[in-house]
This record gives structure tokens, C-alpha cells and sequence, in this order.
């Protein structure tokens, strides 16, 4: 009986694969490197995986499930901020309430840069099977956003004239085009001032104006993410060419 894969090994070659498909492409990217890169042999690399499209799609889902559990937790504590700051006068509350998007949002622009070849690589690779699972993320965080939008407008924080389909468009189209140029760029952004300036430009058209903001009744459980995962790999499923957040 064989040994079974070594799960270190295995993210190792899943960690050396994504440099070789951002350097050469999916097409041009050769298993003996990748399993070279990773210390291993070429034989070592087809214990893990089938073959090295099989782990660019492992490499894909778990970007995006990185990225829904990011909105889940987002979620989770943007009902704790509203229990802690409820109440205080709509300045304050609204200058605390950039601060903390900022800080929250942080962690999903992190995972952006540090995945910012992955885009470039599915165009690259020509394929429709790669487009449709981004695609189908791309439905499920637009579906996600919207619900949260009219949450809030059920609770008077968001304008009722503002329709939430429209703000999920803006979002997801906004942060996969920050992805998008993420990918040309050689040093990283700063990204706490790009995260400021969309905040702010996005509150300044969709935030009601009361004089104070209400504090909130013990908040719903917040809605979970539409979820399209069967079968595979945990965490991980998706849709088209591009990314997302929540607001």
C-alpha cells in the first residue's frame, strides 16, 4: 500500500505552481518546473495532482473561498461595530464607520495582490471552463452584497431610492477592476488610501442622513453567502474573470 500525499507537499507545489503560471501562463507552464521549484520530483507532482490544470482550479477555488469567507466575517463584525457605536452622533459615527471598512476591507486587497496574476492567467489559458467558475463567484458575491444592501435599507441606514442590484454592480465591477490593474503593477499599491477614497465616494451617494444613527435592535443573522458548493474541495467554488467585497 503506498504512502499517502504529503499535505505540506502539496502546498508547496500548489505555492509553486502560481508562480510558474504567473511567469509563463497556464499553457507554457511545465510540471517539471513546477515540481523542481517545490523540491520535489516530476512524479511526486501527479501523487498531488492529476495534472497541472486540475491544480490551477485548486489554486482558483481557494481564492475565491478565501475571498467569501472574508465577506462572512465582515459581516459578523460590522453587526458587532453597529451594537458598540449605535447611537453616537452621525459624524462620529460615520467617521468610525470609515475607519472601520477600512480596516476590515484591508484583509480582502491583501488577498487581491497577493493573487493578482490569477485573472491575467485564466484570459491567458483561453478557456471556458476557468471563466464559468469565476462567472458563478461573480453571482454569488453580487447576490450577497444586494441582499446586505436592502437589509440596511430595511433598518433606514441606506437610502430607500437606491437600488441594490446597482450597488453590487459597482462593487464587484469596482474591486475586480482594482484587481484587474493590481495585476500590472510591479510595487503594491497603498492600498488604505484607495480603500478610503472608494469608501468615502460610496457612502457620500447611498448613506441616509438622519441626525443620529439609531442603535440597532439585536441584529437577523446576517444572510449567508449564496452557496453553489457540491462535492469538491471545501471552501471553494466559483465564477467569470473577476473578484469581489461586500459594503
Amino acid at each position: 500500500m503506498g504512502r499517502p500525499p504529503n499535505p505540506d507537499l502539496h502546498d508547496a507545489l500548489l505555492e509553486s505552481a502560481r508562480v510558474e503560471f504567473a511567469s509563463r501562463g497556464l499553457d507554457r507552464a511545465r510540471v517539471e518546473d513546477i515540481a523542481r521549484r517545490a523540491g520535489a520530483s516530476k512524479g511526486a507532482f501527479y501523487l498531488h495532482f492529476a495534472s497541472k490544470e486540475v491544480a490551477f482550479e485548486e489554486i482558483l477555488q481557494r481564492f475565491m473561498g478565501a475571498l467569501e469567507d472574508q465577506a462572512g466575517r465582515r459581516e459578523e463584525e460590522e453587526a458587532a461595530f453597529r451594537r458598540e457605536h449605535g447611537g453616537l452622533p452621525e459624524r462620529e459615527y460615520r467617521e468610525r464607520q470609515v475607519e472601520f471598512d477600512c480596516r476590515v476591507d484591508l484583509g480582502l486587497l491583501e488577498t487581491l495582490w497577493r493573487n493578482r496574476q490569477i485573472l491575467p492567467v485564466i484570459e491567458g489559458a483561453g478557456s471556458s471552463r476557468y471563466q464559468r467558475s469565476v462567472n458563478e463567484f461573480r453571482r454569488r458575491m453580487h447576490a450577497f452584497i444586494a441582499g446586505r444592501i436592502a437589509g440596511k435599507q430595511a433598518l433606514g441606514w441606506i437610502r430607500a431610492d437606491v437600488d441594490p442590484a446597482l450597488i453590487g454592480d459597482i462593487l464587484v465591477g469596482t474591486y475586480e477592476g482594482f484587481a484587474r490593474r493590481m495585476g500590472e503593477l510591479a510595487e503594491r499599491p497603498d492600498l488604505v488610501r484607495w480603500l478610503r477614497s472608494f469608501t468615502l465616494v460610496l457612502y457620500e451617494g447611498i448613506l441616509e442622513r438622519p441626525a443620529q444613527v439609531p442603535a440597532p435592535s439585536p441584529p437577523a443573522r446576517p444572510p449567508p453567502l449564496p452557496s453553489a458548493r457540491s462535492g469538491a474541495s471545501p471552501r471553494r467554488r466559483d465564477g467569470g474573470t473577476r473578484l469581489t467585497n461586500g459594503s
